[in-house]
């Protein structure tokens, strides 16, 4: 395990360096990012000029969830969203061969081989709009509600990351493996709203069979004190069970890879 942690280490910092050698570029990235995200609380107050809840979310508990998500957005960026997005693309060059022969997990190593370390702009606004949120429904935030937000918001990244990294084992057989980068993106754009709004087959798809409700929604709920406790523990449980299913589609795609020197 330190092994892995000190690699990731060294690869943040290498992502870091990289970025810094064209500073005006970086900062320009921050800011555009900044400023997309923006874009999200615009929307949210431009909808509630109309209506006062949303699937029974209030206003401000909707800016709790949209701040949620920009933060799971953030962090799944700066852990594996960007080594898993360019995971065809090492295949495709024959890079892979190369992944497989190194001491550690090829898993592992594929998922954090690219950090984007500008997204950060993300989780700022991300905990600006998640403050103002918790701020207009006057919600008192205690140790319980913390830790649990915490704990269900990386459970969370686990779910996330199960689910991209599922997608993504197509590229052992397809070449075009990048188009299921925007499968994954237009599904995790769903976590962006209260799950209430969801019916019928769509909604059972998004608890049980990709259940992205994990996401976003169940850490909003535990910062807003409104989480069940089986919907706590639900999430560790989906979280370990995700990994797995993931594993077990890395394992098949392994299986199914055709070497670049063969």
């Amino acid at each position: 395990m330190k092994k892995y942690l000190k690699l990731y280490l060294r690869v943040i910092k290498l992502n870091f360096m990289k970025a810094l050698m064209y500073r005006g570029n970086f900062v320009f990235g921050f800011v555009l990012t900044g400023l997309e995200s923006i874009t999200v609380f615009a929307g949210i107050a431009i909808v509630f000029t109309k209506i006062n809840t949303l699937a029974g979310w209030s206003y401000g508990d909707v800016l709790v969830l949209n701040g949620v998500y920009l933060m799971v957005n953030t962090v799944s960026w700066l852990l594996f969203r960007g080594g898993i997005n360019d995971f065809d693309r090492v295949i495709n060059r024959g890079d892979f061969d190369f992944y497989l022969i190194r001491p550690i997990s090829a898993q592992f190593y594929a998922s954090i081989q690219r950090i984007d370390i500008e997204d950060i702009a993300r989780s700022v606004v991300g905990i600006a709009i998640l403050w103002y949120g918790l701020t207009l429904g006057k919600t008192t935030l205690t140790l319980t509600n913390i830790l649990l937000f915490i704990i269900t918001f990386f459970c969370g990244q686990a779910v996330l990351y199960a689910v991209f990294l599922s997608l993504k084992t197509i590229s052992f057989k397809a070449i075009q493996g990048w188009a299921s980068n925007t499968i994954a993106f237009r599904f995790q754009e769903l976590a962006s709203y209260p799950t209430g709004i969801y019916r019928g087959w769509l909604k059972t798809i998004y608890t049980f069979v990709i259940p992205l409700v994990f996401v976003a929604t169940v850490p909003a709920k535990a910062l807003l004190g409104t989480l069940p406790w089986r919907l706590a523990i639900g999430s560790i449980i989906v979280a370990i069970m995700s990994l797995l299913i993931a594993r077990f589609f890395w394992q098949l795609g392994i299986r199914h890879y055709s070497s670049a020197s063969s």
